[in-house]
């Protein structure tokens, strides 16, 4: 005899034990929400996804709907504290185990996505995608770019990217004539900012040495016109 279930049609043949027929069902069900889930991602927008991909690739994912969690059984999840587009990135990167940022904000976006779900391969591509841009990028438009690099070596700190913070102090000291100008440098703590001062380039003593030596110069220049 046919059972109906959620769109499905269940066939039995004969001799049929019906009181396995409620243990099916939940078993239907629970086939049903792992195979599919709508994550509410704002107000009115909703991001389809595969439930059994997310369990497999995020083990805090794993951890919601597998548990006693409200999630395990809803249709419809609310995901917090992350926008539409960064949470494509992510899901893209779950899926595909690829992902790339169309830039540094992104990148820093889609890091602090990676550090909530602890998914730390992500957030190490986001480092290395973060660092190679900075590097690629020449003196000019370091000093030209609207790019917070104070707030960002900030946002590294508070979501335990020790990699990359590190690599920014770094960053900071050996381009300190462009940074020192910056207003944003001022809002480095006093540790960090010990840090920079003592590891800035270039250092106080060669900016010292290369004065004497262009005023040694210059003399000399002036001696020869004298002649």
């Amino acid at each position: 005899m046919p059972l109906f279930y959620s769109g499905l049609v269940i066939l039995f043949t004969l001799p049929v034990d019906f009181s396995d027929i409620p243990v099916l069902a939940d078993d239907m069900h629970k086939f049903i929400l792992l195979a599919f889930v709508f994550l509410l991602h704002l107000p009115g927008t909703t991001v389809p996804a595969h439930r059994a991909i997310l369990v497999a690739r995020c083990e805090v994912m794993a951890a919601m709907f597998n548990g006693n969690y409200m999630e395990a059984k809803s249709v419809l999840i609310p995901v917090y504290g992350v926008s539409k587009e960064t949470f494509l990135s992510f899901l893209e990167y779950l899926y595909t185990d690829s992902c790339c940022p169309a830039g540094i904000f992104q990148a820093m976006c889609l890091l602090i996505c990676a550090e909530m779900y602890q998914v730390s391969r992500l957030q190490h591509i986001c480092e290395l995608f973060i660092i190679t841009q900075l590097q690629s990028m020449p003196s000019r438009e370091l000093a030209s770019m609207n790019l917070d690099i104070v707030d960002l070596l900030k946002k590294a700190k508070f979501h335990h990217s020790d990699c990359l913070s590190t690599w920014l102090l770094h960053f900071i000291a050996t381009n300190y004539l462009i940074f020192s100008q910056k207003p944003e440098f001022q809002d480095l703590s006093v540790e960090e900012r010990s840090f920079v001062e003592k590891h800035r380039w270039p250092s106080n003593m060669y900016l010292k040495q290369l004065a004497e030596y262009r005023k040694y110069i210059h003399s000399r220049k002036c001696r020869c016109l004298v002649m």
